[in-house]
């Protein structure tokens, strides 16, 4: 071993001069599974992402009907809506609720059946599938509160037959509100 100057050595001992092979592919195989695992987590985040994204535009879509559900309410009355709100509206056997039933459905005063179920509208949420957003009124209890309406909501995918990935719903976003209008609370209790 040769040293120059004051007692440094130039070269190093055979048993520390370099990594070993074994080193070198132990080294290789696992930076090959940190970023395999890793590639994988962030395959599975971009789809959660793409899904979350999904469902809160479906969820804001659904608030944005109940607002005009609200809205529309809020201005039924019979002198507004004669088409489909009844003059006894508050001592005959239809409500406001079956009145703003009907307008919700466009069923007038003079059709006696008013359907349950009412496609609001499709549109494309997230890339090019579209969804389409259903209004089912629940109506099991309408005779006790004939002037409370219960909406349950609800988005699904337009096309059923092909799925994004696998174990994909149809349905993305449910969600159920009541609404009362507010000229129900003129009637006599």
């Amino acid at each position: 071993m040769k040293s120059r100057g004051k007692g440094i050595s130039l070269k190093l001992p055979s048993s520390e001069s370099g990594f070993s092979m074994l080193e070198v592919i132990i080294a290789i195989l696992t930076i090959t599974a940190f970023l395999t695992g890793t590639l994988q987590l962030m395959a599975v985040n971009a789809l959660y992402k793409v899904r979350a994204e999904r469902q809160a535009k479906a969820n804001f879509w659904i608030q944005e009907d109940f607002e005009y559900v609200k809205a529309l309410a809020s201005s039924l009355d019979v002198t507004s809506s004669p088409d489909y709100v009844k003059t006894d509206v508050c001592t005959g056997t239809e409500g406001y609720a079956t009145a703003l039933r009907r307008q919700l459905t466009e069923t007038t005063l003079t059709n006696t059946s008013i359907p349950t179920e009412k496609l609001v509208d499709r549109r494309p949420i997230v890339g090019e599938k579209d969804y389409s957003l259903y209004r089912t009124f629940d109506i099991t209890n309408q005779s006790a509160n004939p002037h409370r309406l219960l909406i349950d909501y609800r988005v699904e995918a337009t096309d059923k037959t092909t799925k994004d990935y696998p174990n994909q719903e149809d349905v993305i976003a449910k969600s159920s509100v009541e609404v009362v209008p507010d000229e129900s609370f003129k009637c006599p209790s």
